[in-house]
C-alpha cells in the first residue's frame, strides 16, 4: 500500500492505495485562522503520516507500506509505544493475542524513500506564560485539569480532536460546547480527523479491535502545536491521573502500566520530544500524575461543581442511554462516587442504578483474588471500599450495599482514617514546571480536608 499526504488549505489530505485496497482521501482540518498561521507545516506532515497510518496495515494484514514522506524523527518512539502496549489493547479483546499482535506490527515493511528533513519550530520571543493549550474531551480529568487551570488565573484554549467515528459522542459534545460558551464564556476549538476513519476496525469491516488506540494520543499531543504557535501559548496541559501509571496483571500475565500511553513515564518522554521539535519552546505538562480516581471526582464535583455538570466519561456509540452506558468500569466508579459525596447520580444523567447485583464485575472490591504484582486494582479496590463505607453511611441501599455490608463494612469502618488519608492524597511528586507545582499546592489543600472529615 502506498501512504499519500498532501497539504491543503485547512490541514492535511491523506490517501491510501494499491492494489489489494483503496481509500478515497481523507482531511485533519484545523480551525482556519489557526492553520493559516502555522508555519512549521513540513515537519507536522512528516509526523502525521506515520502516526495516522499506523494501524491499517495491521488490521488489514498488510505487508508492506510505502510513504511518500521522509523517514518521522521520532519513528523509534512511536514504534516502542505501541509494543508496550499491546497487553492493554489485546486485554478486552478475547479473540487477540498479545504475541500474534506483536509479531503482526514487526512484520509490516515500512518504506520511506524520501530523504530525512529536519525541520523545527521557527523561535519567536512573543510567548504568554500564562497561556496554555488543552486537549479536551469532556471527561473528568480534563474538565478537572480547565477548572484548576482557569481558577489559577491561566487563559486556557481548550481543543477537542473530532474523530469523526463518533457520531451520536460528537453531537453530545457539539451541544456541550454551545453550553460552555455561553454559561463559562469559554470557546472550544475543534480539530476534524477524518483520517481516524481509516483505523477504525468497523469502517474497514474487520474484527473488533482496540489497535487504534496508540497513536490517538500522539494526534491529541501533535494537533496541539498549531494552537500553540497561533496563540503564543508555550504549553499543552495533558491530564493522566495516578491509576494509568500503577501495574495492571494483564488476562494473559503481562505486568505493565495499566495504561502505558497515559502514563508518567511516557507522559514525560513526550514532553520531552515536543520540547526537541519546538526547540525548547514548547513544553507538556501533567497536573494530575499525583491524583487518583476518586480524589479528581471529588475534586471536581465538590470544589468545581460548575464544570463537573459537563462531565461525559464513556462510549456512547453502542447503548440505548443517553450519557453513560452503564456497564462498564468508568459508569461504575462515578455513580458509586455520587453517592459516596451525597449527590445524586440521576442529577448527572444516570437512568438506572450501578449497585445491582449483576453490575459486581464492574468493581475491584468484589474480584475474589488479586495479583500480588497487580498495583492498579490494588489501589481502586481500596478507593471503592471508602466510597462503599461512605455510600453505606448516607443509607444508600442496594443489591451491593447489603454485599458490602455482609463483607467489608467492619473492615472498611476500623480503617476509615487510613483509607481517607491514603485516597485523599497526592500520590507521587508533581512535576517540575512551575503549573504542575501550582496545581499541586491547590490540590494538597483541598484534599487536606476530605482527610480529616468525620464518618457519617
Amino acid at each position: 500500500m502506498e501512504v499519500t499526504i498532501e497539504d491543503t488549505p485547512r490541514g492535511y489530505s491523506l490517501s491510501i492505495t494499491g492494489s489489494e485496497w483503496n481509500a478515497e482521501p481523507c482531511e485533519i482540518q484545523f480551525p482556519e485562522e489557526v492553520w493559516e498561521s502555522f508555519p512549521a507545516r513540513e515537519f507536522l506532515r512528516n509526523e502525521l503520516a506515520y502516526i495516522l497510518t499506523l494501524v491499517p496495515p495491521m488490521i488489514l494484514r498488510h505487508p508492506t507500506m510505502w510513504y511518500s514522506t521522509p523517514e518521522p524523527r521520532f519513528l523509534s518512539f512511536y514504534e516502542e509505544c505501541f509494543e508496550q502496549s499491546i497487553p492493554n489493547m489485546v486485554e478486552p479483546i478475547p479473540e487477540e493475542e498479545s504475541e500474534d499482535i506483536i509479531n503482526r506490527f514487526r512484520s509490516i515493511l515500512r518504506h520511506f524513500p524520501e530523504e530525512p528533513v529536519k525541520s523545527d519550530i521557527i523561535r519567536s520571543n512573543s510567548w504568554d506564560r500564562r497561556r496554555v493549550v488543552l486537549p479536551f474531551t469532556f471527561g473528568k480529568d480534563s474538565l478537572l485539569s480547565l477548572a484548576t487551570l482557569r481558577s489559577l488565573g491561566y487563559e486556557v484554549f481548550p481543543v477537542h480532536i473530532d474523530e469523526r467515528v463518533l457520531p451520536r459522542g460528537n453531537a453530545a459534545f457539539i451541544k456541550l460546547e454551545k453550553q460552555l460558551a455561553e454559561e463559562q464564556n469559554l470557546f472550544c476549538h475543534s480539530v476534524k480527523n477524518e483520517i481516524q476513519l481509516l483505523s477504525d476496525y468497523q469502517v474497514l469491516n474487520q474484527a473488533e479491535t482496540r489497535l487504534h488506540q496508540v497513536h490517538v494520543y500522539f494526534i491529541y499531543l501533535l494537533a496541539m502545536i498549531p494552537f500553540c504557535m497561533h496563540y503564543r501559548a508555550p504549553t499543552i496541559v495533558l491530564s493522566n491521573e495516578y491509576h494509568n501509571s500503577l501495574n495492571h496483571v494483564h488476562r494473559e500475565g503481562y505486568v505493565c502500566a495499566h495504561r502505558v500511553m497515559q502514563s508518567r513515564a511516557i507522559t514525560r518522554r513526550m514532553s520531552r520530544m515536543v520540547e526537541k521539535l519546538s526547540g525548547g519552546q514548547i513544553v507538556a505538562v501533567n497536573l494530575l500524575g499525583g491524583l487518583g480516581n476518586f480524589a479528581i471526582h471529588r475534586l471536581l464535583h465538590d470544589e468545581f461543581p460548575r464544570y463537573g455538570k459537563y462531565r461525559i466519561s464513556c462510549h456512547l456509540e453502542m447503548t440505548e442511554y443517553s450519557r453513560w452506558c452503564h456497564s462498564c468500569d468508568r459508569c461504575a466508579q462515578p455513580f458509586l462516587f455520587f453517592l459516596a459525596c451525597g449527590q445524586d447520580p440521576l442529577g448527572m444523567g444516570f437512568e438506572t442504578s450501578m449497585l445491582e447485583e449483576d453490575k459486581m464485575p464492574l468493581y475491584s472490591l468484589f474480584r475474589r483474588s488479586l495479583h500480588s504484582k497487580d498495583a492498579y486494582h490494588r489501589f481502586v479496590r481500596e478507593e471503592e471500599m471508602l466510597a462503599f463505607l461512605m455510600a453505606y453511611r448516607r443509607g444508600v441501599q442496594g443489591p451491593l450495599m447489603d454485599l458490602f455490608r455482609r463483607r467489608w463494612l467492619q473492615r472498611a469502618e476500623k480503617r476509615f482514617r487510613s483509607l481517607s488519608k491514603r485516597v485523599f492524597r497526592l500520590q507521587a511528586k508533581p512535576g517540575k514546571d512551575s503549573i504542575e507545582r501550582e496545581a499541586a499546592s491547590r490540590y494538597r489543600a483541598l484534599l487536606a480536608n476530605y482527610q480529616s472529615e468525620p464518618l457519617g
